[in-house]
């Protein structure tokens, strides 16, 4: 799977939270509104982290859909993001959004430019202190955003740079315990576990999960459903 997130990489994200219910034109000129109104406003930082959140989810879309030339401008628009989440976090460190949304244009940074690039320069500590921060500060933030990314980083990190299956499940269980009965919980919950238990060899945890994710119409999980033995 392409998105996430996370040096999250998750996220990291990934994908975790970009919406396909606006077009890429629609997102791009609302990220280029957001751009306008933070460097109107430089120690707003409710500009600056609006500003993140929009090229997040610009350049998610654009990754998501494949868009021509998506790579470099889905780059572009994530370095731009994670420079407007680094302002906002210093503007209110104990703000939740500059955290999360900074780690989330990593994720769609790391998208286009590989997990081992990201690593080399230097994203995991300020990706993980974002994630966590953001977990700290309010788990339930965007439809329980800050577990499903950082239990995400956690599962896609290399295991030379600390790859922790063990934190990614009871990130993913907890999401689950707390949204699985909600209205519309996070399908990529359960994918993201169904996978995790698959790396694990734990095939029957696994169908259940992906089945449930398969039935929620998560595209990657049925075609992982296709793999398992």
């Amino acid at each position: 799977m392409k998105r996430f997130l996370v040096l999250a990489f998750a996220l990291l994200l990934v994908p975790i939270f970009v919406s396909s219910a606006e077009s890429i034109p629609a997102l791009k000129a609302t990220a280029e509104a957001a751009i306008k109104a933070a460097t109107a406003a430089p120690a707003d930082y409710s500009a600056n982290w609006n500003a993140a959140k929009a090229l997040r989810k610009y350049g998610g879309e654009l990754v998501d859909q494949e868009a021509t030339g998506w790579k470099e401008l889905a780059k572009a628009a994530a370095k731009d993001g994670m420079k407007f989440g680094e302002i906002a976090q210093k503007i209110n460190p104990n703000g939740i959004e500059g955290w999360y949304w900074y780690g989330l244009c990593v994720g769609t940074y790391s998208d286009c430019v590989s997990i081992v690039t990201a690593l080399a320069e230097g994203l995991k500590g300020k990706t993980q202190k974002g994630f966590e921060m953001a977990y700290k500060v309010d788990k339930m933030y965007d439809n329980g955003g800050p577990m499903l990314s950082l239990g995400r980083f956690w599962q896609v990190l290399p295991g030379i740079a600390g790859k922790d299956l063990k934190k990614a499940e009871q990130l993913f269980t907890e999401y689950i315990g707390l949204y699985g009965t909600s209205k519309d919980p996070n399908k990529d919950a359960w994918y993201y576990r169904g996978a995790l238990y698959k790396e694990q060899g734990k095939t029957a945890e696994a169908r259940a999960d992906l089945q449930k994710a398969a039935a929620m119409g998560q595209k990657d999980a049925i075609k992982l459903l296709t793999e398992l033995k």
